[in-house]
C-alpha cells in the first residue's frame, strides 16, 4: 500500500488503536566507532507525539582492524564482502544476547518484539537504483531468535527516492515540538516541518571527515575536540569546501563516503595541511553550511513561534563543532541529554521496525525524495 507524500502521519496513523511495544534498535553508522544497540519501550496511537523510554543502551566500539576492513568494505571483492556480512551479524547477534541477558535496567516483561537493523552501510548510490548494507538479518535471527526487520532503505531507492534520511519519521512522531532536528553522526542531516510536512536531507559531512582527519595525527577521532581547538583555518581549503558540486545540488540529497573522497579529502601527502587545522577549518566549514540551512528552515510558513534545534549524534559532544555553529545561528541548540545524544538513530530504527510491523509507513517521501509516504524493509521470523 502506499500514502501520498503530502500526508502528515496524523492522516496516515488515523486508525490505528493505541498501545505499547517494546524494540530493540541496532545502528552502524559512517563514523565507523561502533554499533549502536537501543533496548526502548514505545507509546503509540492515532495522534502525536508518540512517546518512547529507553530501557538499556550500549555502543560496542569496532577495534581498529575491523575498522580499517569496514573502510575498504566498497572495494573489497565478493568474498570479503560475503565474510564481513557474516562476521558482523554474529559479532552482533552475540552482543545483542549480553544486552538482553544482563537485563540491567529493564525486566522480563520487557522482552523485545523485535529487532530493527540499520545494518552497516558498505556502498549507497541511488543514482544506480541501489544501496547495500551488511550484518547478516539471517545470522541475527538465527542466534538472538528474535525476529528481524532489515533492509529498510532498498524499497525506497526502487521508489525514486535517495533511500535517506530515514531518521525524520522518528522525528515527527517523537520530537515534533522543536523547530529542527539536527543529527551530527558520520554524516549530517537536518529534518523540520512546513505545513504539517516533514522535510529532511543529507546536510554534510560531519565526524566522517574529523576521524580522518584525526586519523593523520594517528588518533582515531577527535575526541572533545582537542585537535580542532588547537587548530588554523586553512582559507583555499575553506573555499574549496565550500563552493563543493554536492552543495550545488537541491531538493532530497543523500551522501556517501565516495563523495567525500572525490570532493572534500585533501591530498595525504600535502605537508601545510596539519591534522589539527583540517580539523578546525572543517568546523569553521561545517558551522557555515548548517547555519545556512538552519536559516532557511526558520523562515517557513509556522515557524516563527519556534526556535528550538534539537541537537543529537556522536557530533553533539564535539565543542568546536557547537561553537562554530553557536557563533552563526541565533537559534536555541538544545543538545539532547547524553542517552538520547547518542543512541537517536539506534532508537528510531527500533520505531522504524515497530512501524513495519504494524503494516504502517515508516519511510516520508518528502524527505527521501520518494513520491509516496511507504513501509520498506523485509522481515525474518
Amino acid at each position: 500500500m502506499r500514502w501520498a507524500a503530502q500526508l502528515g502521519p496524523e492522516a496516515m496513523f488515523g486508525g490505528l488503536q493505541a498501545g505499547e511495544a517494546v524494540v530493540l534498535g541496532l545502528m552502524s553508522g559512517s563514523s565507523l566507532d561502533g554499533v549502536d544497540l537501543c533496548l526502548a519501550r514505545f507509546g503509540y496511537g492515532p495522534t502525536r507525539p508518540w512517546s518512547y523510554q529507553i530501557l538499556s543502551a550500549r555502543t560496542i566500539p569496532y577495534e581498529q582492524d575491523l575498522q580499517e576492513r569496514l573502510r575498504r568494505a566498497p572495494l573489497a571483492n565478493r568474498q570479503e564482502l560475503l565474510d564481513l556480512d557474516v562476521e558482523l551479524g554474529r559479532w552482533w547477534a552475540l552482543e545483542i544476547n549480553h544486552l538482553l541477558q544482563d537485563r540491567s535496567g529493564f525486566g522480563p516483561h520487557d522482552a523485545p518484539l523485535l529487532l530493527a537493523s540499520h545494518g552497516h552501510t558498505v556502498d549507497h548510490r541511488p543514482d544506480r537504483g541501489y544501496t547495500y548494507q551488511i550484518g547478516s538479518p539471517s545470522w541475527l535471527h538465527a542466534l538472538t531468535g528474535l525476529p528481524v526487520v532489515h533492509d529498510f532503505r532498498s524499497a525506497d531507492v526502487a521508489l525514486g527516492g535517495q533511500g535517506a534520511p530515514l531518521v525524520p519519521m522518528g522525528d515527527a512522531l517523537l520530537f515534533g515540538d522543536y523547530l529542527a532536528c539536527l543529527n551530527l553522526g558520520g554524516i549530517a542531516n537536518l529534518s523540520w516541518e512546513e505545513n504539517g510536512i516533514r522535510k529532511a536531507f543529507d546536510l554534510a559531512f560531519c565526524n566522517t571527515a574529523l576521524n580522518r582527519f584525526a586519523q593523520r595525527a594517528g588518533l582515531s577521532m577527535d575526541l572533545d575536540g582537542v585537535l580542532s581547538q588547537k587548530g588554523q583555518l586553512i582559507p583555499e581549503l575553506l573555499n574549496a569546501w565550500n563552493s563543493a558540486p554536492w552543495y550545488q545540488q537541491t531538493g532530497a540529497r543523500s551522501l556517501d563516503t565516495a563523495t567525500f573522497e572525490q570532493q572534500f579529502e585533501p591530498p595525504t601527502h600535502h605537508s601545510s595541511y596539519l591534522p589539527e587545522d583540517l580539523c578546525y577549518t572543517w568546523c569553521v566549514h561545517w558551522a557555515g553550511v548548517t547555519a545556512k540551512a538552519l536559516e532557511a528552515c526558520s523562515h517557513g510558513p509556522n515557524n516563527n513561534d519556534r526556535d528550538r534545534v534539537l541537537v543529537s549524534g556522536g557530533g553533539a559532544a564535539h565543542p568546536m563543532l557547537l561553537r562554530c555553529l553557536a557563533e552563526r545561528t541565533s537559534l536555541d541548540l538544545v543538545v539532547a541529554e547524553p542517552e538520547l545524544r547518542d543512541f537517536k538513530e539506534a532508537l528510531v530504527f527500533g520505531l522504524l521496525g515497530l512501524l513495519h510491523h504494524l503494516g504502517l509507513p515508516n519511510v516520508l517521501g518528502s524527505g527521501t525524495g520518494c513520491p509516496y509516504n511507504h513501509r520498506s524493509g523485509s522481515r525474518l521470523g
